[in-house]
């Protein structure tokens, strides 16, 4: 019996069909397994040179429980099968099993050899084992050029292999559900489908070798011109992502960052005009404190002070533009456009003040010092953007709302949070707000009117309020620990 022309091109697009999505299927599971070891490897590396850095003012504190919290903490993380904080003659200070504290840390021989030399090991962390399904990374505690311990992190790759295994029952069910849509398709349109596959085709492979700008010329409105509209719209979401993964990542709230990710079109790389609130925070005298104090002090205070003031910040929508020193700047506004930017920010600046005068009256009851700041915080039109040179940039706000709250924070004394007049009469009347003198500043040529807010009102009092008492409440907690 012949076979007619229907089945034989129904068998040869179906058989085209087969290797073409075998292929891309193959590509796409290779590309995700590499994708995902590296991605492991780095980030396994990161999270061990990260948590020696985190251990390594508890470890020289002897400070049990912050050892027993990071190794808690660290352990949580998605991957990781064992965690060893040891000292420098390789005994274990810290481990998720408390009976092992203080025991020998019997892996050494297996994993780092008898005559262990982290000279000749390069830059650390170092992958120092790779066996079956674990692979463990050890990073130094260094402190004054001195390596005063180790971490020891090892990390399963079982959730790559289940990664793995899910994206191909993904590919075989594609394989046989466009077998079965093939199979009942009539000639001409087995004809017409071809072209369109072999443009899938080698859209794919342009994709698997990381070519995220190609796209497939549109096709019609059926069935394939939605796969191939699926495609391209796949093609440009892998580039947004790209382009924003790294950008904002420690530079904004998780509901911030998670916003970004689901509609990255809200946002544009580059400069633009923007109407935002901007504040900066510094600690008062804190050169002359610092003087009376160790490296190891100084650090902990900043430490302190600056999650403090992130946390509020994030809770407020608000972003960190950068550290200077003892102080930070935050942004409101951008990169999220939010037309609340200056209730927002108002409400951060307020609560921030709060949280540190109770932080503070807790330090002078133990008999440490208070760091008090001041504040400055003005909103307008700004230029945001990714700024610097072709090898290094940052997200930042240049204009002359940022230099006025630069100004105004170097002129608030402690405690003091310095607006403008133009601001104080767009907030008027949610603050209370004590009038100070007219005052000349750089790059104006009149005297400006200045306020310091002593209050807020309303609405913006009571969430302000109950946000302060959380927040307070915890960090006096582990004040007293520390």
């Amino acid at each position: 019996m012949k076979i007619g022309i229907k089945t034989k091109l129904a068998l040869v697009l179906s058989a085209i069909l087969l290797v073409a999505t075998s292929s891309m299927g193959v590509i796409m599971i290779v590309h995700q397994r590499s994708s995902l070891e590296s991605q492991m490897r780095s980030m396994a590396g990161t999270l061990t040179d990260e948590f020696a850095q985190d251990s390594k003012i508890p470890f020289l504190q002897k400070d049990s429980l912050a050892l027993n919290l990071l190794v808690q903490n660290i352990s949580k993380y998605r991957g990781v099968n064992d965690v060893y904080i040891l000292n420098d003659n390789f005994g274990i200070e810290g481990h998720s099993r408390l009976d092992r504290v203080g025991t020998e840390f019997k892996e050494r021989a297996r994993l780092l050899g008898p005559d262990f030399d982290a000279g000749g090991l390069g830059e650390p962390p170092w992958l120092v084992s790779e066996d079956g399904g674990i692979i463990t990374f050890v990073a130094p505690m260094v402190f004054q050029d001195t390596t005063v311990g180790y971490t020891v992190v090892s990390f399963s790759k079982e959730f790559i292999s289940e990664r793995v295994r899910g994206a191909a029952t993904g590919v075989v069910v594609l394989v046989i559900v466009a077998m079965i849509l093939v199979s009942l398709l009539s000639i001409p349109l087995a004809a017409r489908l071809l072209r369109p596959l072999f443009s899938l085709f080698k859209g794919t492979r342009e994709i698997a070798l990381g070519n995220l700008d190609y796209r497939i010329p549109e096709w019609g409105g059926d069935e394939m011109g939605q796969l191939i509209s699926s495609f391209n719209m796949m093609a440009c979401e892998l580039k947004k992502k790209e382009i924003l993964k790294g950008v904002f990542n420690r530079y904004v709230s998780p509901d911030v960052a998670d916003e970004i990710l689901k509609e990255p079109e809200r946002i544009r790389l580059g400069g633009e005009r923007r109407e935002v609130t901007v504040f900066f925070a510094d600690i008062r005298d804190f050169t002359s404190h610092s003087a009376r104090m160790s490296p190891e002090e100084i650090v902990e205070v900043l430490n302190r002070y600056f999650t403090l003031i992130t946390e509020i910040i994030f809770r407020f929508e608000g972003t960190i533009d950068k550290f200077i020193g003892d102080a930070v700047m935050g942004v409101f506004g951008s990169p999220i456009r939010s037309e609340a930017h200056v209730a927002l920010g108002i409400k951060a600046v307020f609560a921030i003040r709060e949280v540190v005068s109770r932080v503070n009256s807790l330090r002078v009851e133990l008999g440490q010092t208070p760091f008090h700041i001041g504040i400055g915080i003005d909103s307008g039109e700004v230029i945001v953007g990714n700024m610097g040179s072709s090898m290094r940039m940052e997200f930042t706000a240049v204009g002359e709302a940022v230099n006025m709250a630069s100004r105004l924070s170097s002129m608030a004394r402690a405690d003091e949070i310095l607006i403008s007049s133009e601001l104080y009469e767009s907030i008027k009347g949610m603050v209370a707000a004590a009038p100070l003198a007219d005052t000349s500043i750089k790059g104006i040529d009149r005297p400006v009117k200045l306020y310091n807010i002593v209050e807020l009102k309303g609405k913006w009092k009571s969430e302000v309020d109950d946000f302060v008492q959380e927040v307070a409440k915890r960090f006096v907690l582990e004040v007293k620990v520390h």
